[in-house]
């Protein structure tokens, strides 16, 4: 059977026949060169039973795909589209996460303060990706979550996410229970790997206060050293004692909290992975990496401490960085090689990362504050390095 549209992109339009095979979006004109979209590069798909607009990113004419007088064949197009979009979208900005992606539905409010509107979502161990009609896809990193709360009598779940959006989820049609059960699960057992890395790294800290902070400090959450500190009495002491003299890249850890002194000091860890060992001396099921942010004057260091990463990179900018760099080290997928890269050199293997580059928000603000990467040679050339960034880059 012919499958017919009316279409309209880029000054174009008029009647075409068209495909969708999962992944790409065909379309052959009556008049003019056939027209073939990737699915999983559309920006935002919204629509009704008789048209369709995919967003289509660096397009003229507001970027938008219009797909009309489509007859029977309309919601069956937009719901395939929706369902296959959502999953391959994800993977293609790296926030496809571990474990199965627990698929979940009804409305959202809060999102860059937004009124309730319907989501689709899925839920991965350490990330829930939100998919609203017209948008790009929403990351909500579970480890940013200050608070969970599910109100069974409203049938909502509210979290509260640092730096201080609120987001609350209902109408979810019988899910609700599930939902906010998964997201508890999910982040506790994020905070049973942050407590093995506590236990691994600072072992003479008292178990209470101790496990007080692992439920705070998950993976990917930046924490000040004066806040971690006050949750748990002794854990600077303990990091700047024996914790970081046993990692690889203590010496500039060392370094980096003398140049911050009288700045800002945050500690964050991230969940291990095959590509790194994790830090000598851990204890099993402790695998993960730590890492040093500090600032001064509107100078920002980042030094991953637990393995022998090959540079230390530098942003400018101000309060705003510890939460975007949390982000990042949030992201299950993250790539560094996105962060410093020009968009005209992520070619070849490299080019999914210049989807994530030119569409995850918090990506994008910190290509924007990067200044350079300090590469580890000799010790006197990266102190060197560092002290003329530190001098030089303010802003």
């Amino acid at each position: 059977m012919t499958r017919k549209a009316r279409y309209s992109f880029e000054g174009r339009s008029g009647q075409a026949e068209w495909s969708f095979d999962g992944s790409y979006l065909g379309l052959v004109p009556d008049a003019g060169p056939p027209l073939s979209f990737s699915v999983p590069e559309f920006t935002g798909i919204a629509g009704d039973d008789y048209t369709i607009a995919l967003t289509v990113a660096g397009a003229a004419s507001g970027g938008k795909l219009v797909l009309s007088h489509l007859g029977a064949d309309g919601p069956t197009l937009l719901d395939g589209l929706r369902r296959a979009w959502l999953p391959a979208r994800a993977q293609v900005l790296r926030l496809s996460g571990s474990g199965e992606g627990r698929p979940f539905s009804g409305q959202v409010a809060g999102l860059e303060g937004r009124p309730p509107e319907p989501f689709r979502g899925l839920l991965f161990e350490e990330v829930l990706v939100v998919a609203r009609d017209g948008f790009d896809l929403d990351p909500l990193f579970l480890a940013l979550f200050g608070s969970v709360e599910h109100d069974e009598s409203t049938y909502t779940v509210r979290v509260r996410q640092w730096p201080g959006e609120q987001v609350v989820f209902s109408k979810m049609a019988g899910q609700t229970d599930e939902f906010a059960r998964w997201l508890q699960t999910n982040r506790a057992e994020l905070a049973e790997e942050s407590a093995a890395i506590l236990a691994a790294g600072a072992p003479t800290l008292p178990l209470g206060p101790r496990g007080m902070l692992a439920g705070m400090w998950l993976p990917g959450r930046l924490m000040e050293l004066e806040a971690m500190e006050a949750v748990c009495p002794g854990v600077i002491e303990a990091f700047r004692g024996a914790w970081l003299a046993s990692l690889p890249r203590h010496d500039e850890g060392e370094h980096l909290l003398g140049w911050a002194a009288g700045g800002s000091t945050w500690v964050g860890c991230t969940r291990g992975s095959g590509e790194a060992s994790a830090a000598p001396g851990a204890a099993a099921g402790a695998e993960g990496h730590l890492w040093l942010l500090c600032g001064k004057n509107g100078v920002w260091f980042l030094e991953a401490l637990s393995i022998e990463d090959r540079a230390t990179y530098c942003f400018t900018g101000g309060d705003e960085v510890p939460a975007l760099v949390s982000r990042l080290l949030c992201a299950p997928q993250f790539s560094r090689e996105a962060l410093y890269s020009p968009l005209a050199e992520l070619t070849g293997e490299s080019a999914d990362l210049a989807i994530a580059a030119q569409a995850l928000d918090f990506l994008v603000e910190l290509r924007r504050r990067f200044k350079d990467r300090v590469i580890h040679q000799t010790t006197e050339g990266w102190k060197r390095d560092v002290g003329r960034l530190g001098d030089d880059a303010r802003i």
